[in-house]
């Protein structure tokens, strides 16, 4: 059984800050401590490629932490399908009428981070909103 579909996601305030402050000491560190005139072409050529990439990556921390627009979507994809299961229930078939054990299927999902809060409280309410009977 394979989960395939796409999932983009912002990386969290926190974990860019963080970056951000390690870009900018291994900027510093590079440029501080080597002495480019005495280092053959090949060091050269690795601290020069080096240096671009900690940059960018500053760059990257810097908008996820403090910019209003990050480098990365904010909308997370949930259209995620499974290759090779076979469902025991017909695609048309009514929604499942054990609220209680729907609700815990729910919040399993919403656990293991594969729904947002919203999107978890958003269904709750709906299957709580249903006519349970009597």
């Amino acid at each position: 059984m394979k989960l395939f579909g796409t999932s983009k996601t912002k990386e969290s305030k926190y974990n860019s800050t963080v970056s951000l402050v390690v870009g900018i000491g291994m900027l510093i560190v590079a440029l501080v401590a080597f002495d480019f005139s005495e280092m053959p072409l090949f060091g050269k050529l690795f601290m020069i490629v080096w240096l671009i990439v900690v940059c960018a990556n500053i760059y990257q921390s810097y908008r996820n932490a403090f910019g209003k627009k990050s480098l990365h979507h904010e909308v997370t994809d949930h259209d995620l399908t499974l290759k090779g299961f076979k469902s025991t229930k017909p695609d048309n078939s009514p929604p499942e009428k054990d609220y209680a054990n729907r609700l815990r299927k729910l919040e399993h999902l919403y656990r293991d981070g594969l729904i947002t809060t919203t999107e978890y409280e958003a269904k709750r309410q709906d299957i709580l909103d249903e006519d349970w009977g009597s």
